[in-house]
Parts: structure tokens; sequence; C-alpha cells
């Protein structure tokens, strides 16, 4: 199991997520390469510190005074919410 697997992520954490991924997905579909947490945050209605602290529940996925690739970061984020492969229901 991958480290960043065996923590358990944050209630409040898997709220914001689905926040970030839609303006991930807004940002790719404009065009953008990659945004700052600075960037992230200012969109999502948080700090800059909560978006780094909630996405590093996720892995390591920016670089440092570069920021987020935006496609390959939602990306990550789909698959960690479930999103990229159908799930059976009864």
């Amino acid at each position: 199991m991958p480290p960043h697997r065996a923590r358990r992520i944050p209630e409040a954490t898997v709220a914001r997520l689905p926040v970030y991924l839609q303006i991930l997905v807004e940002q790719a579909e404009a065009g953008t390469d990659s945004i700052s947490s600075d960037g992230l945050a200012e969109l999502a209605g948080v700090n800059a510190a909560k978006v780094r602290k909630d996405l590093s529940y996720l892995g390591s996925y920016g670089t440092r005074g570069v920021g987020y690739e935006v496609e390959y970061l939602a990306f990550q984020m789909s698959r960690e919410l479930g999103l990229t492969h159908d799930w059976p229901v009864a």
C-alpha cells in the first residue's frame, strides 16, 4: 500500500476535493497549464496553506515555485475520488 494511502484523509478535506477538482477542470478548459496553491486557494475560497495540506494527503504533485500541473492534478484527484472507473450499483 502506498504511504499516502495509509493516512486517513479528514472528512473536511474530502469535502473540499470536489471543489478543487471542479476548479481544475474549469482551468484546464480555459487552457491553463499550471496553477499555484495561492491561485487554487483564491478560487476555492480557502487559504493556500489549507490547499497544500489537503493536496498533501493525495501525494506530492506540486513543484515549489511552479505550482501544480492542472490536468495531471485533476486526473490524480479524480482517481483518488474514484471517478476514473465505473462502480457497480444495485
